[in-house]
């Protein structure tokens, strides 16, 4: 007879896949934006990171609900501000591949979250998940030219 012990986890350890979760939100929001304006050259980019976002954020939910939490993928004040960057600038100029180095600094903060997130839970399958999504998003980085 096989015992299965069911995996959950603290405060807050769910509270740091929270706020995986909330940047990830706050991302695909932006790459929403983003590709609404964006110059044709450059709206393939946006249309890629916001895919990966919108997958990878019911991925971190589904993980947070199996490990007993309840999971909050609304977007967060961030989303807003860089909604409305993305507005300004389209006023203003372009929005095009000069934005790889915003894009960059917004995944580093992402994978920040990934590494908080892996470090704080032991081994396990949701685990695993959470590493194979950090590796999706840094062969997604790969994958664009930096103008």
């Amino acid at each position: 007879m096989n015992d299965v012990t069911p995996i959950t986890a603290t405060k807050d350890q769910l509270s740091v896949l929270q706020h995986l979760l909330s940047r990830s939100a706050d991302c695909r929001a932006w790459f929403a934006e983003m590709a609404d304006k964006a110059e044709p050259d450059f709206r393939f980019v946006a249309l890629k990171f916001r895919g990966l976002h919108v997958e990878q954020s019911q991925r971190i939910a589904a993980i947070i609900t199996a490990l007993g939490g309840d999971p909050d993928g609304s977007e967060g004040f961030r989303a807003a501000i860089s909604r409305t960057t993305v507005s300004l600038r389209s006023l203003f100029g372009d929005v095009d591949g000069d934005m790889m180095a915003a894009v960059e600094d917004a995944e580093a903060q992402v994978l920040g979250d990934f590494d908080a997130a892996l470090s704080c839970l032991p081994p396990s399958p949701y685990r695993d998940e959470l590493a194979q999504m950090k590796r999706e998003l840094i062969a997604l980085l790969a994958d664009e030219p930096i103008n």
